[in-house]
């Protein structure tokens, strides 16, 4: 990660390329992707460059998500992909994401590869770029087979779905439209001055002012790579990461299992063990994707709003499990504000609200979210969770 042409220039990413290329192998396949930011564009066109050196070949998306990045690889049987997205973290920024095969992202030690030996071909082994034309097709269907779509349609969804800078908004009109959902699409204009670090505010107050003027049951707002997502309800409250896995988990089968980066409320550890649904809680992001890889849990997420469905790809990826929880509303014929409201108090208690101008009095160690910041505690996490409604934030605490 770092600021284009800053720290982070074309060179850069033409040595990580090659150090990428020569770490996978010669004549492999890599899949790649980007978002809409030019510089996203730019750095990843020097990132190729690096890997046809090696003698790699490029599957080329353009503009891709990176759950895409994740099923393409296991669809098409490459050894590798790769996508080049703003950063939420860091102002002016733009973070590369490295995947392995089956479509598992590569982190902490994972990515080791730095010292590696480059081993640069001759003119007849160069690698080519291959454009891919129909994958958001492919995705869209595969994302449909996956789910029971006759269970959705006659609930008759009314969404809000804000899709940020990401290029999502090339593929959820689709999705919507087969699922035969009322939906208002929201998007950033595609400009060159991203504003886009965390927490994204002003998206969720538009996507909260547009539930109640139309009524929706449920409001979506994806980050600029859709690896992330933060669900609001009719009432336009915004909903935890567990209150999401928990409305997916209803629907699942007994016996499912379903993995978390930290502690999940007793409350909801309760309810579960009660459908016969396991729990693994797991506190490092790396040992969370191996655990994923090798298992094969029926749900990942980690506090920050990112999940992974790994029967359907390895990969964060906010389109699958958006589909997934209109699924297990449908099936277990839920109303979302409904439990929300039954089961927040259980598990949290609201500590104060605090506004936007002293808020960073309260977030000395915390991470940055897609809804606001969480830190993680031996209680649990503690969220900081902006109010669309009201402009406030409000500070959750887990109840012991």
């Amino acid at each position: 990660m770092g600021v284009p042409n800053k720290d982070f220039t074309p060179d850069v990413a033409a040595r990580l390329g090659e150090q990428f290329g020569s770490y996978l192998g010669k004549k492999s396949v890599v899949v790649s992707g980007r978002d809409y930011n030019p510089s996203s564009r730019m750095l990843k066109r020097a990132f190729t460059s690096g890997l046809m050196s090696v003698g790699v070949e490029v599957l080329d998306f353009h503009e891709s998500l990176n759950g895409e990045i994740s099923f393409s690889i296991k669809r098409f049987g490459a050894k590798g992909g790769f996508l080049f997205t703003t950063s939420h973290s860091v102002k002016d920024s733009v973070l590369l994401r490295l995947f392995k095969s089956p479509g598992f992202e590569l982190t902490g030690s994972k990515l080791g590869f730095e010292n590696i030996e480059v081993g640069r071909v001759g003119l007849g082994d160069i690698g080519w770029v291959m454009y891919s034309e129909y994958i958001h097709k492919l995705y869209v269907s595969a994302v449909l087979s996956f789910v029971k779509v006759d269970e959705i349609i006659p609930r008759g969804f009314k969404l809000v779905v804000h899709t940020a800078y990401s290029p999502a908004d090339m593929l959820v009109p689709d999705i919507l439209k087969a699922l035969e959902a009322d939906y208002v699409l929201l998007q950033n204009v595609k400009a060159k001055a991203y504003e886009s670090t965390y927490p994204f505010t002003r998206e969720l107050e538009r996507v909260c002012r547009i539930i109640k003027a139309t009524d929706a049951e449920l409001g979506v707002l994806v980050n600029n790579d859709a690896s992330s997502m933060v669900v609001i309800d009719g009432e336009g409250r915004v909903l935890l990461p567990e209150e999401v896995m928990f409305l997916i988990a209803l629907s699942s089968p007994r016996g499912s299992l379903i993995l978390a980066n930290g502690r999940i409320p007793g409350v909801f550890k309760k309810l579960l063990a009660e459908r016969d649904i396991k729990t693994v809680e797991l506190e490092s992001e790396e040992e969370l994707i191996e655990m994923s890889y090798k298992m094969r849990p029926y749900l990942v997420y980690r506090f920050n709003g990112s999940f992974e469905v790994p029967l359907f790809s390895l990969g964060y990826d906010a389109v699958i499990t958006l589909v997934k929880l209109l699924e297990s509303i449908s099936m277990a014929k839920v109303n979302v504000s409904e439990v929300v409201g039954r089961y927040r108090e259980k598990a949290y208690e609201e500590v104060k609200t605090v506004s936007p101008e002293k808020i960073s009095s309260e977030t000395n160690q915390a991470i940055p979210t897609i809804f606001g910041y969480y830190k993680k505690t031996p209680e649990g996490s503690t969220y900081i969770v902006y109010k669309p409604e009201t402009g406030e934030f409000s500070i959750l605490k887990p109840r012991v």
